[in-house]
């Protein structure tokens, strides 16, 4: 007599799911304990759901948790390498949204003017 079913969802595809979604909750906040929860949380939450759309929730949950300023289509660009018609698409915008979002929040995160030349030794900024 045949045992039951094998189940399709079972350990090892969760298994294989584990590791892209740790990765990119990992380098969206670079703390270990942090990326397991965030982990957990969205495998608990959709173990089935479409890898793609998991591991941006990871980054998003992640880097959420970390920074709190932290814009969703910078994270989805610069963790997961995303282009703005697939951050549009993630996060049901338009593509100008998203590069207006990624503007701004890359102009808000640059040194105040002056502050890299502050030290410079042209300046008269001298270390001691």
């Amino acid at each position: 007599m045949a045992g039951p079913p094998a189940d399709p969802y079972g350990p090892p595809v969760l298994e294989a799911r584990i590791d892209p979604l740790f990765a990119a909750a990992h380098a969206a906040c670079g703390d270990d304990e942090l990326a397991a929860e965030a982990t957990r949380r969205v495998l608990v939450a959709d173990p089935h759901g479409p890898i793609d759309t998991l591991t941006a929730r990871a980054a998003l949950l992640a880097a959420g948790r970390a920074d709190h300023g932290v814009d969703d289509a910078i994270v989805l660009a610069r963790v997961l390498g995303w282009k703005t018609d697939r951050i549009a698409a993630q996060l049901h915008t338009t593509q100008a949204d998203v590069r207006g979002r990624i503007a701004r929040g890359l102009r808000t995160r640059l040194p105040p003017p002056g502050f890299a030349t502050a030290a410079s030794p042209g300046r008269g900024a001298h270390a001691s």
